[in-house]
């Protein structure tokens, strides 16, 4: 079940790097050929789907709560990006359909959006390093630190 957990994460953060390259697609080309709608298609629907797999896979596969806990967090980190947008609306009074100019307000607070698809990217990179880290190990062992002192303790005990 860990190697599940670490092929799911693992395919998480493939489509978190194709979501910054589909951005990058929608917002350098031409606004009439609509190719920004795969980025919102892969973010509303992808996405999310990937994250909660990865929640359940790790809770199957019992990885100890700062796993799920931590594998619980890109879903939450998906559905605030969707929150963003909704609350600069509300707040600032801005939207699709405004054809006015955004206050910087506005702008500043919607850039968060990229700040916390920063986040996602380094979570979603770190959950699928320990995943295949948990899948090689043996046994119900969590992540031991990476320090010789502390196996050669737990060794001794």
């Amino acid at each position: 079940m860990r190697k599940l957990y670490a092929v799911v994460a693992t395919l998480l953060t493939a489509s978190v790097m194709l979501q910054l390259y589909f951005a990058a697609v929608g917002v350098f080309s031409n606004p009439d050929d609509e190719l920004f709608a795969i980025h919102g298609t892969n973010g509303r629907m992808v996405l999310p789907i990937l994250a909660l797999l990865t929640l359940i896979c790790a809770a199957i596969a019992r990885l100890g709560k700062r796993m799920v806990w931590l594998s619980a967090l890109p879903l939450v980190l998906i559905l605030l990006q969707t929150v963003i947008f909704i609350l600069t609306g509300v707040i600032f009074g801005v939207g699709p359909d405004s054809h006015a100019s955004p206050p910087l307000a506005a702008t500043l607070f919607v850039s968060l959006h990229a700040v916390n698809g920063l986040a996602i990217v380094l979570l979603s990179l770190y959950l699928a390093r320990a995943g295949w880290k948990l899948a090689g190990s043996r046994g119900s062992q969590q992540l031991a630190p990476e320090n010789p002192a502390a196996e050669n303790l737990s060794a001794r005990l």
